[in-house]
């Protein structure tokens, strides 16, 4: 599963507290003396943490509307159920799952400290908050320091935040408190794999496989390390094993798409995209599958079709956030066709809902800086110097207000190296640009562009290998793939 997807198995908990009889007092925190050293679960129903259990382990592998199943029933059981309700909340996308989580948040004050301190991190999670995340998981860590959920949570949040060489050792102790621990190695897969080391990746993901042999997800990871390597036939054979283990698992399919994309067989691609558009249970999850066939489309060069794909994904009902962003691609895909001024009132559309309050404010924030980025492409072409010369300041704003989220500083970054390639300063633009997060992939590109047009041809073709060197199962980086090869071909 791409790590964007792997937000929601930071948090999984530990349970060596059981529930009582239905209908009876809450679980008695009178374990063996050793599990001070793990976290509670807290229930009146014995029953309902089974359940719970169950979802548990659905939701580590990403098995998303499986879990939310599991959790709802013990919701039946014991409606109280704060941890119950922490995961189910995270099931739910949008401000729904949000309200949930705040709800249990403040029903937390009488759990346990690890319980109370793992409510509390989630919650900073999905609000967005990284500084306070790490340090409630840090103190979790404290709280529960046998538990290895609690370490492969901090691991979790230290690789979301690029510390790889803090992540590492966290996700470790992980796995030797548990051998078992099929997350951690997951984990340790995508910090190998966001680090170009498809090798390292390989060797995690086999070890996943084989802590969890039952579980698709172990497959369609092993699926992923294998096509950033340029190993697609065997990809292919991973991601077909993830879907025999479960045909529910359309996760599978869209690596399917993905791998033969980059094999070069576009039509196969299509063919799989519409297979896991069919399987995905959930509105956001089709919108998924929409994001990366309007990529192949517009890598494609198909442009009026990337652009009707997401006009519709625009209008999906059910499907916040990631309909919210719908506006944001397409002005994407206007820009890339040099078609700046159409672009321009898809921005001022999602501004717009950035604004309106309806969204969770860490959507909003991510919402607002995405139209300003996609602003500021436009404001470039069209070399709209005071407009660009606004829009970059807006940026470093948001910069300054958030200095703990590294998404925004990145976007601060290519604002300020868009506004510098306008006015001629290709050295500045690519400084600027280099600052960028690794994963900013349309940022990345313009290090080639800044380089090219600065005439240091070494250095751009140094940045093009760099962006070449692994297959990435993400819509931008088909785009930019695409792009890059175009231009090769050009020359």
């Amino acid at each position: 599963m791409t790590i964007r997807l792997l937000i929601a198995l930071v948090l999984a908990s530990a349970g060596c507290g059981s529930g009582s009889g239905s209908g009876g007092a809450p679980a008695s925190q009178t374990a063996p003396p050793s599990s001070a050293a793990l976290m509670t679960i807290t229930s009146k129903s014995s029953p309902a943490v089974e359940h719970f259990r169950k979802g548990e382990s659905l939701f580590f592998n990403v098995r998303t509307t499986e879990a939310a199943n599991e959790f709802s029933e013990a919701l039946k059981l014991d409606p109280d159920f704060v941890l119950a309700h922490v995961f189910h909340g995270q099931s739910v996308p949008g401000p729904e799952g949000l309200k949930e989580l705040e709800v249990a948040a403040a029903g937390a004050s009488g759990l346990p400290e690890a319980e109370r301190l793992f409510v509390e991190a989630a919650l900073a999670d999905r609000r967005g908050e990284s500084a306070k995340r790490r340090e409630l998981a840090t103190r979790l860590t404290q709280a529960a320091p046998g538990d290895w959920r609690s370490h492969n949570m901090l691991g979790f949040f230290l690789l979301d935040e690029h510390k790889f060489a803090d992540a590492i050792p966290s996700l470790r102790k992980a796995t030797e408190l548990n051998p078992q621990a099929g997350s951690a190695y997951n984990l340790l897969g995508y910090a190998a794999l966001r680090q170009g080391d498809t090798g390292g990746a390989i060797a995690a993901f086999t070890e996943y496989a084989r802590a969890m042999p039952q579980e698709p997800n172990a497959q369609d990871s092993l699926g992923e390390a294998f096509m950033a390597a340029g190993r697609f036939d065997e990809a292919v054979a991973a991601f077909r094993k993830a879907e025999d283990l479960s045909p529910q698992f359309w996760n599978a399919e869209q690596g399917i798409a993905y791998a033969r994309f980059f094999a070069g067989n576009a039509p196969a691609a299509r063919e799989a995209l519409t297979k896991a558009r069919a399987i995905a249970p959930r509105p956001v999850d089709k919108l998924d599958v929409d994001d990366v066939l309007a990529a192949v489309a517009a890598a494609e060069g198909s442009m009026a079709e990337a652009l009707r794909v997401l006009a519709a994904a625009e209008k999906t009902a059910d499907a916040l956030p990631s309909s919210a962003f719908a506006s944001i691609h397409r002005a994407m895909v206007l820009v890339g066709m040099k078609r700046y001024r159409e672009s321009l009132p898809l921005d001022a559309v999602a501004l717009q809902r950035a604004d309106s309050g309806e969204l969770p404010e860490s959507v909003s924030r991510e919402l607002r800086v995405q139209a300003l980025r996609a602003r500021i492409a436009a404001e470039a072409g069209l070399s709209d110097a005071a407009g660009a010369q606004r829009t970059a300041a807006a940026l470093a704003d948001a910069a300054k207000a958030r200095t703990d989220d590294l998404n925004v500083q990145s976007s601060m970054q290519y604002g300020a190296g868009m506004l510098a390639m306008m006015n001629g300063d290709f050295a500045s633009a690519r400084a600027h640009f280099e600052q960028c997060l690794t994963d900013d992939h349309f940022c990345r590109l313009e290090i080639v562009t800044a380089a090219d047009r600065s005439g240091d041809k070494p250095g751009a073709q140094a940045a093009r290998t760099e962006l070449l060197k692994v297959y990435l199962r993400n819509p931008i980086h088909v785009i930019v793939r695409s792009r890059l090869t175009q231009s090769l071909a050009a020359r």
